[in-house]
């Protein structure tokens, strides 16, 4: 990933970026677990206390798993495709079994019920962490909303509204990466773009507005989602 350094307020830095106290390290946003090996160079990260860098790490694991399972169809380890996934599967067959039985058949094609509790707390946490990475400024309000549905199931319009930048009419915070980075067209107005931290497997757009803040994520080519504040 392209290396923008940011000069904003260092003070920023001096909390966890999802829950406000003092950060004992940092973390990566997106998590490795979401990306395959090798992975890029320059992931983004933000500050973040022990207590939550180690709090979402189970959620997290079972979204990587469940997505592998979703995508290939099986929680067949034979029948996976990272190998990462393969190996926490065969060492936790718990975890393997709750995804098992959430398996279901839906007019002759292979489906899971999703967790969908687990499934908002890594999205907020993914959020919070680009949100922060991207205007420095942290966010710890609960989120308006969160929205999150397979780009198959969405309709041609929804998929060009989704992927359509937004045009930023709030100034970033002065030297956050949003306010370096951003897209102008011939009437000098400012938009949103989309970051692709792994191509094909990750990507994610932060927009800021007057009113809200919008933090958009594609996983694997698969699944859409949306936080807003």
């Amino acid at each position: 990933m392209r290396q923008i350094k940011p000069f904003s307020d260092t003070r920023l830095d001096n909390m966890c970026s999802y829950c406000g106290e003092s950060p004992d390290t940092r973390d990566h946003v997106p998590s490795r677990i979401l990306l395959e090996e090798p992975y890029p160079e320059n992931l983004p990260v933000v500050p973040c206390c022990d207590k939550c860098n180690q709090g979402f790490s189970l959620d997290e694991e079972y979204i990587a798993c469940l997505l592998e399972c979703v995508l290939c169809g099986t929680t067949d380890i034979e029948k996976l495709q990272r190998k990462k996934i393969k190996r926490i599967l065969q060492n936790k067959e718990p975890l393997r079994q709750k995804i098992l039985q959430s398996k279901v058949e839906i007019e002759g094609q292979v489906a899971f019920n999703i967790e969908a509790d687990r499934m908002q707390n890594v999205l907020i946490k993914l959020a919070k962490g680009h949100a922060k990475y991207e205007n420095s400024e942290p966010v710890f309000e609960e989120p308006m909303s969160i929205g999150f549905k397979p780009l198959l199931t969405m309709t041609q319009n929804e998929i060009d509204t989704f992927l359509a930048g937004t045009e930023i009419t709030k100034t970033p915070e002065v030297g956050s990466r949003a306010m370096q980075n951003f897209l102008i067209d011939s009437n000098n107005n400012t938009y949103s773009h989309w970051t692709i931290v792994q191509p094909e497997i990750y990507s994610y757009s932060v927009s800021i507005t007057p009113s809200r803040l919008s933090v958009k994520i594609i996983l694997w080519n698969y699944l859409a989602a949306e936080v807003i504040w």
